[in-house]
């Protein structure tokens, strides 16, 4: 069973079933769905979730890092006071809003969690990073109590599938490299690695059991090379005033190979063990339960 939401004891899980049309941001090279849960995918499996094109002419055929399967892509926020978070399958203790366009490159998202506690915007731009195509994320969190939130985490994780739909594997190649974290299909080589510029505190790392806790990302969490397993960055952000705001940048960095979304860093023995892990891949092929 897949962890969808964080245990806490302050926890709001609202789960909508009726959902407003998702908004797509697309510039050749990526395409991607804004939900009105303020994630990325177009809300459940609806395509698109997130695909890419190497040749930057929008040819992206079928390998979606998203949505095949069960998708998972959210943010999550966790304080000494409770914690939120919302996800891409619709579980999420904020209200549910629409997302609009700045153009076709960028949506935006700002949702007020369903206690009242907490104002979050999710902007989404499509850019280069040091010669790469990247999904330029900047959330905002607003305290909207009379109290400081103290301990305040932040949280951004995907389970990155990129060959389920050609290949029917779920497994990944996954890696910690230069500071990002990073998902590669065993057969494509399609890779979407997740990172940051800020000088915020922060760790990536890759959960065999998706979780959604950041802590357990700030703790350094490894849980292999090679898996159906989810990459994340977490923030440690400190303690946030009554009526304060802050806004954390972070990325989505997609390429057709490792070297390409990681920025050239790649271990010696990727080829090989990619090769290998493909064969049993190909052996193991299943398909995901919730």
């Amino acid at each position: 069973m897949k962890k969808v939401l964080f245990a806490t004891a302050a926890l709001v899980v609202v789960c909508m079933a009726a959902q407003a049309a998702p908004v797509v941001i697309e510039d050749g090279f990526v395409k991607a769905g804004v939900n009105d849960n303020g994630t990325l995918g177009s809300g459940g499996n609806n395509p698109p979730g997130i695909l890419y094109d190497k040749t930057g002419t929008g040819s992206y055929g079928i390998n979606d890092f998203l949505t095949p399967g069960t998708p998972f892509e959210g943010f999550y926020i966790k304080s000494s006071s409770g914690g939120w978070g919302a996800n891409n399958t619709g579980g999420s203790s904020f209200n549910t809003v629409a997302p609009t366009t700045g153009s076709s490159k960028t949506a935006s998202w700002t949702s007020t969690s369903t206690d009242g506690a907490l104002t979050v915007t999710n902007t989404y731009t499509l850019t280069t990073l040091s010669g790469r195509s990247v999904i330029a994320v900047d959330t905002s969190i607003t305290n909207n109590a009379t109290f400081a939130l103290g301990g305040l985490e932040f949280l951004r994780t995907l389970d990155p599938d990129p060959d389920v739909n050609a290949y029917g594997v779920y497994d990944t190649a996954n890696a910690i490299l230069s500071g990002d974290a990073c998902g590669t299909g065993l057969h494509s080589g399609q890779t979407i690695c997740i990172g940051t510029e800020s000088s915020d505190s922060h760790k990536v790392g890759i959960s065999r059991d998706w979780s959604t806790d950041p802590d357990v990302y700030l703790a350094g969490v490894n849980d292999g090379a090679f898996g159906d397993y989810a990459i994340g960055i977490a923030f440690a952000l400190g303690d946030l005033a009554a009526g304060g705001q802050k806004t954390i940048s972070y990325y989505y960095a997609l390429g057709a190979d490792r070297g390409t979304a990681s920025g050239g860093d790649v271990p010696e023995p990727l080829t090989l063990g990619l090769f290998g892990a493909g064969l049993f891949g190909l052996w193991r092929s299943r398909r995901k339960t919730a």
